[in-house]
């Protein structure tokens, strides 16, 4: 069909309707734009996230856990490298190689989905996400590691995450069969599952991690009856880097247009691998500077207080030294810690070098 210059509407693409050219646009910018701007802030990060990781391990801090962090973060960005390099292939198919294929781009890209370069492209960004989920997992054993909620609470994330995986599997699996993707046949329940899976792991082990870090923060209030320093772990931007609510938004965005068939759904499809890379860059970034909650924080904030409670028999005292690790930027201050308990109540002195400057009564439960 030829058109004129007089009459625009001519030139529009054969055979599809105005929904059609929406899904056509929308898997265009979601795989170029969106996905490069997005890939762009991951490869800052994983370049920063490499030098201090670098300078760590040439100061011989942590050697074992510094070369498996660099190894973690180097393959979870050499996936979503694989993705983003997928997608741009695929794009070019699309678009370039195969434009008049009947249906158009869109139509196209369910031809594509089951060949090898989109399985590889799959793989990647459920290897990704699977990564992800394993950090936050992790985040939540640091945390909860020697309360008495850990077995229960570290129980109930590790089977959400197998399920997650799980799923997972299944969903490449059919979405790999010919003439199926994400969005035809039986696929579309199990991405449907998947997601939502997922994004509600996100989500409570954020609740989880948050709901620890608050206990704690409580604890060492009572203590101490200041919040000065519980402040750097208890934050709210704290909470959200580290249980990784970027991804949870990013999640819940695409699984509602995903299920309401919205064109809009290509767009963070798109972006979703590389979002799950820059969630645990972000927290492995604040980790490797010091400023994240570590195996020893909970300890350290509660030392000498409600713990000592549990194991001191009646009339018993003890003292005991802490040492907060707090930002790099504020200065490490030696607290001695005086405890009396009696049989109903842990009585807690906290001493600098002029004398006591705090005291309280703490209940004993941790």
């Amino acid at each position: 069909m030829s058109g004129t210059l007089d009459n625009a509407t001519s030139w529009l693409p054969i055979g599809e309707s105005p929904l059609d050219i929406q899904e056509d646009a929308t898997n265009l910018i979601g795989p170029t734009t969106i996905n490069g701007f997005t890939f762009g802030i991951a490869f800052t990060l994983y370049v920063i996230c490499v030098q201090s990781l670098v300078q760590q391990l040439r100061a011989g801090t942590r050697p074992k856990q510094t070369i498996f962090t660099l190894v973690y973060i180097s393959v979870m960005f050499a996936m979503a490298t694989i993705y983003c390099a997928v997608n741009s292939r695929l794009v070019q198919l699309e678009f370039v190689n195969f434009r008049n294929y009947p249906g158009g781009p869109t139509a196209y890209s369910i031809v594509l989905f089951p060949t090898a370069i989109n399985i590889a492209g799959l793989c990647a960004f459920f290897i990704t996400n699977w990564m992800n989920d394993a950090l936050l997992l992790w985040r939540l054993w640091i945390l909860y590691h020697r309360s008495r909620f850990q077995l229960p609470v570290i129980g109930f994330g590790t089977l959400l995450y197998l399920a997650t995986f799980a799923i997972g599997i299944i969903v490449v699996v059919e979405s790999s069969l010919p003439n199926d993707s994400f969005f035809t046949g039986i696929a579309v329940e199990f991405v449907t599952t998947y997601y939502a899976l997922t994004t509600s792991f996100t989500i409570i082990i954020t609740l989880l991690m948050s709901a620890r870090i608050l206990l704690v923060r409580r604890q060492l209030i009572s203590a101490t009856g200041s919040q000065a320093f519980a402040a750097q772990y208890t934050s709210i931007v704290s909470m959200l880097v580290e249980s990784s609510a970027l991804y949870t938004v990013w999640g819940i965005i695409f699984l509602a247009t995903y299920v309401t068939n919205n064109p809009v759904q290509n767009i963070f499809l798109a972006s979703l691998s590389e979002i799950q890379t820059i969630a645990p860059l972000l927290i492995v970034y604040r980790v490797s500077q010091g400023k994240a909650w570590n195996y020893d924080t909970t300890k350290t904030l509660t030392a000498g207080s409600v713990m000592t409670g549990r194991f001191r028999a009646p009339g018993a005292s003890t003292t005991a030294t802490a040492t907060p690790t707090m930002d790099a930027e504020m200065k490490a201050i030696r607290i001695q810690v005086q405890t009396d308990v009696d049989s109903r109540h842990v009585s807690t002195h906290f001493k600098d070098d002029k004398g006591v400057f705090g005291a309280s009564d703490a209940s004993s439960d941790v």
